[in-house]
């Protein structure tokens, strides 16, 4: 009989603290929403350029040898894109300024469209037969100015594997 008045009370004191505890949560303004598509519409100064080795990323090698920013080796500083819309903010077209001949990994002009699988997290950059493909590497709000983008190198055998990328990190002119 003792044993049921104690766990009598117990589950008492236990459903009471269960009970008060449940309170809503305020949660504040998350902000505005992030739209891909409208954020990389525009002028865009590339800032810097990281390249990640894969292979040593999944050799967990130390930092230094995963990653090597290459702004400073070649003019990357003059690099510049400009992406318009053709309508309906899905496709349009692209063009790089490159005045200081700086190695770049795609076409200088030409088409861009989201390759849609499960929302706009890709971009298809092509000119006539040649075609890459980029990810956004970040999201950003528009008013943040920013556009992250990742070229992902590859080699096929049999089946894709990446061994290195590119984070291209621009601002807005």
């Amino acid at each position: 009989m003792k044993k049921l008045i104690v766990t009598s009370f117990l589950i008492l004191v236990f459903a009471t603290i269960f009970i008060s505890s449940c309170k809503k949560i305020e949660y504040v303004a998350i902000g505005e929403s992030i739209s891909l598509q409208k954020n990389l519409i525009g002028n865009w100064k590339l800032d810097s350029i990281v390249q990640v080795d894969q292979n040593a990323v999944d050799k967990a090698f130390p930092a230094f040898v995963q990653k090597l920013n290459i702004t400073g080796f070649f003019p990357y500083n003059t690099v510049s894109v400009a992406f318009t819309d053709g309508g309906g903010g899905t496709t349009g077209n692209y063009t790089f300024a490159n005045p200081g001949n700086a190695p770049l990994f795609f076409a200088g002009s030409g088409n861009w469209a989201f390759i849609e699988n499960g929302g706009p997290l890709r971009i298809r950059l092509s000119s006539g037969s040649r075609a890459d493909t980029i990810d956004f590497a970040k999201a950003h709000r528009i008013t943040d100015n920013k556009l992250d983008l990742r070229y992902r190198r590859a080699f096929y055998t049999g089946t894709k594997k990446v061994f290195v990328y590119y984070d291209l990190n621009f601002s807005k002119n």
